[in-house]
């Protein structure tokens, strides 16, 4: 499991200010255990199928966003409309967390424009070892990738695949409530400090209050919206359960269920195996493999981010901490490789390119069984 180096607990900055030190880098932990009524998906939703895998005895049913790659249709790809939402956190004594400038910790861009010329967002030339993918984005190369059997250019879905078609929406600030429980650690640049708020506090506004109030600008259950923080985080009740980069979860509404995620541009320098766009891309996949967040699997566990074992298709939580660099638009950024639905399946072959059980080749072979 990659860990973070601790940090000093920071002098005090005020009454509203609590402080942690920095703990794991965790992404999705928390959140899944609170979602409602099982994911009923009536009404409209993302482009999705839902379709059934035998592991030995038992049969698994899950859902995945765009159409099924192992059934031959006349055009197989899909697009997404997927909103970037920059989240301003500003604390009661002035502290602010803003991912539209720059500062101290990149002062060649702010924190949204990096993201928006990322490897998520922008479209380039992909290969996985020695295999061509195709131009596209990166969760678009990793998802082609992971049903290569399919997907290649011999295949029954060669041009299979999930565009995100982005748009940038107009920042939502939000003054945090003290009831929040606000909390900083140090860092050396920027405000000097990384944020936190409870989770259990963040997650349920957005789901009221921040995701309806973007209805106007075209948010709603057909597509994907992203809230990117800068050098901010979310805690798990309390501080000594800190601290989560990035999640992506779901709420069930009157005409279908939403979907939606968070993540954290990461320059803070606080976290061992997280830079820049590592959360975001870990989140994404996420969402496109699990778009419900309960998609069974085998148990698997004891590897990335995982300590004991959990049983659920989150491709980035094997391989949390584990990025490649990648140069695009003169930046060079950091996502995160991820695990094929073959690993957590047990399917051997590999459906995956170059029979990989990750898209950059680190697993070789399934899931080992957990417990």
């Amino acid at each position: 499991m990659a860990l973070p180096a601790a940090m000093p607990a920071a002098a005090s900055a005020g009454p509203h200010i609590g402080h942690f030190r920095v703990g794991h880098a965790l992404y999705d932990r928390g959140v899944h255990a609170g979602i409602t009524a099982a994911q009923a998906r009536a009404g409209a939703t993302v482009p999705e199928y839902t379709a059934k895998v035998a592991v030995g005895t038992k049969t698994f049913t899950y859902t995945i966003v765009g159409k099924n790659p192992a059934i031959k249709v006349t055009n197989p790809s899909t697009t997404v409309t997927a909103e970037i939402v920059p989240l301003i956190m500003k604390f009661a004594n002035g502290d602010t967390w803003d991912p539209t400038k720059a500062d101290s910790c990149d002062p060649g861009a702010s924190a949204l424009a990096r993201t928006q010329k990322s490897p998520i967002v922008a479209s380039q030339a992909w290969k996985f070892g020695s295999t061509s993918i195709g131009t596209s984005q990166y969760v678009n190369a990793f998802q082609r990738a992971e049903f290569w059997k399919f997907a290649q250019p011999t295949g029954i879905n060669p041009t299979f695949g999930i565009k995100l078609a982005f748009k940038t929406l107009s920042p939502v600030t939000i003054k945090v409530p003290s009831g929040w429980g606000p909390a900083t650690a140090p860092i050396g640049c920027g405000n000097g400090l990384l944020g936190a708020v409870n989770i259990n506090k963040l997650d349920p506004f957005l789901q009221s209050t921040v995701i309806p109030s973007l209805a106007s600008q075209g948010v709603g259950t057909t597509t994907f919206p992203i809230f990117v923080l800068h050098n901010f985080v979310e805690y798990i009740g309390t501080t000594t359960q800190c601290c989560v980069l990035g999640y992506h979860n779901i709420f069930n509404r009157t005409a279908g269920a939403q979907t939606y995620g968070l993540a954290m541009y990461d320059n803070s320098g606080a976290f061992s195996g997280s830079s820049d766009i590592s959360a975001l891309s870990h989140e994404v996949g996420e969402w496109q493999n699990d778009p419900n967040t309960v998609n069974p699997t085998p148990s698997w566990g004891n590897i990335g981010q995982v300590t004991g074992c959990q049983a659920n298709l989150e491709v980035g939580d094997p391989l949390s901490g584990t990025t490649f660099a990648d140069s695009l638009n003169g930046f060079t950024y950091h996502p995160q490789e991820m695990a094929f639905f073959s690993w957590f399946y047990h399917q051997k072959p590999s459906l995956g390119v170059n029979g990989w059980y990750s898209n950059k080749g680190t697993f070789k072979t399934f899931a080992a069984h957990c417990p």
